[in-house]
């Protein structure tokens, strides 16, 4: 190895080949645990790498624990079907309340820790196989073709070789890897999350009862605190919107007290407060506090997740003297990851957009359905944060959107790294989820017919789609 004080130039050397496998998913979160699911029922031999000794990225290590109910028309009709309903379902069956959350508008409120179990099982029982604890470190490309992934993890570096390779990594590491174009997203906002323990939830939701008026009605989710309380009564999970602690006269009073700063090193908003409660484990669930930079800077990624923690410990102090119900909690986790909400997307030749989110909007090549929302600001509070009201019908999103120009054999598998004009068109948990699985399906129909995914046959893509449940 040559040294020299600005740079090092490592050796070229020979590495093992692991294994070989018609598609290889890249990033275990939700995106890639439906793209590994949909490949598998394909009947490809399929692999999923995450670098987290557990699956579901955001979802569990992100530790956001609930996925924004956008699978239904503001008309109560479903409109995003197949895997991304089967792990809303599996999720809500572990927490006792199956399917009911399906009868309200609020969030799907699940626990991280079962949920990591609940998405291992699906993988596994779809015939997949999984790698924990693994880097995607690099990309097995010859001329344009994409031919394999080079992992790191404490087996050493290898690589995998495949037929088609799916990018659900969220940061578009595999695709920066074999050197796509990408764009960046230079300034977003991340946060992390974290949750407490031992809290009376039924104390807490009955605050609520009593006092109606400091719940923040038509905030995130386009309905009041009645309809939350009778999500509450059914399933026994409680939403309180993002945003949502600024509208709060107890937020407030800690505030003017001095007991909330109005920032814990980089992060600001610590009274953003949105919280999702599980009565069943006696959990709440906290999203507060933004930090606001490129996601890819690792020393900011490093000073936000020590920052957080931090500010965990300070506004759980503040939960235990102002909150009823929280008298007794305490910090029981903070989030694995940071929540870094987009980061690299693709440069792609088809560009989506944020008119093709509207109602009735279909393409050839569909490989999901979705549903569009509006963000509406009715709450009247001063600062009041805005809801997403969900659109009248669904719009498609095209497998064009998800391959990149340069490189052939990959396609990307989560939402946020689409080649999109705005990368959070598709970044919520749903959207991604559905993304996944027409990547995975895609992907096996591509080894199957040794063909590259942008010359796939899109009836075949679709058909096998409709016989996984998607409705499109």
């Amino acid at each position: 190895m040559i040294i020299d004080t600005n740079s090092v130039q490592e050796q070229a050397r020979e590495i093992p080949v692991r294994g070989k496998y018609d598609v290889i998913v890249a990033g275990g979160g939700l995106g890639g645990v439906c793209a590994a699911i949909g490949s598998a029922r394909s009947g490809a031999k399929t692999l999923l790498i995450e670098r987290n000794s557990f699956l579901g990225g955001v979802a569990t290590a992100g530790m956001c624990c609930s996925i924004f109910n956008c699978y239904y028309t503001d008309n109560h009709r479903l409109g995003t079907t197949g895997i991304p309903v089967e792990i809303a379902d599996a999720l809500a069956e572990v927490e006792g309340f199956g399917k009911k959350w399906h009868n309200h508008k609020g969030h799907i409120i699940y626990d991280v820790e079962r949920a990591k179990l609940v998405l291992l099982e699906l993988v596994e029982k779809a015939g997949a196989d999984i790698l924990l604890n693994t880097l995607t470190a690099g990309a097995v490309v010859d001329g344009n073709i994409l031919q394999g992934v080079i992992v790191e993890s404490k087996s050493g570096r290898e690589a995998v070789l495949g037929k088609a390779m799916v990018d659900a990594t969220g940061d578009a590491d595999l695709a920066s890897a074999a050197r796509v174009s990408l764009f960046v997203k230079e300034k977003e906002n991340h946060s992390l999350c974290f949750r407490l323990g031992n809290v009376d939830v039924d104390a807490f939701i009955n605050f609520f009862r009593k006092h109606p008026e400091q719940y923040p009605d038509y905030m995130d989710v386009n309905w009041t605190v009645k309809e939350a309380l009778a999500q509450y009564d059914e399933c026994g999970t409680f939403l309180f919107p993002h945003g949502g602690g600024k509208q709060m006269d107890t937020f407030k009073k800690a505030k003017a007290d001095g007991a909330l700063p109005s920032s814990v090193g980089i992060h600001d908003t610590t009274d953003a407060c949105q919280m999702h409660a599980i009565c069943r484990i006696g959990v709440v669930h906290v999203v507060t506090g933004f930090t606001h930079f490129n996601g890819l800077d690792i020393d900011l990624i490093t000073h936000s997740i020590n920052d957080g923690r931090r500010m965990a410990f300070i506004v759980a102090d503040v939960y235990r003297k102002y909150i009823p119900g929280f008298e007794s909690s305490f910090v029981v986790g903070t989030a694995a990851n940071l929540g870094v909400r987009t980061s690299r997307y693709l440069d792609g030749d088809f560009v989506f957009t944020a008119d093709m989110t509207q109602p009735g909007t279909r393409f050839d090549d569909v490989i999901a359905r979705a549903v569009g929302w509006d963000d509406i600001k009715k709450h009247p509070g001063k600062e009041a944060w805005g809801m997403q009201a969900c659109r009248s019908d669904t719009f498609d999103i095209p497998l064009r959107c998800i391959l990149p120009r340069q490189i052939e054999g990959l396609i990307m598998g989560a939402g946020r790294s689409v080649s999109a004009e705005n990368p959070g068109l598709l970044r919520v948990m749903v959207h991604t989820m559905a993304v996944g699985q027409g990547a995975g399906v895609t992907a096996a129909v591509s080894a199957h017919s040794n063909v590259m995914p942008r010359k796939v046959n899109i009836e075949s893509v679709q058909k096998e789609l409709r016989r996984q449940g998607v409705e499109i």
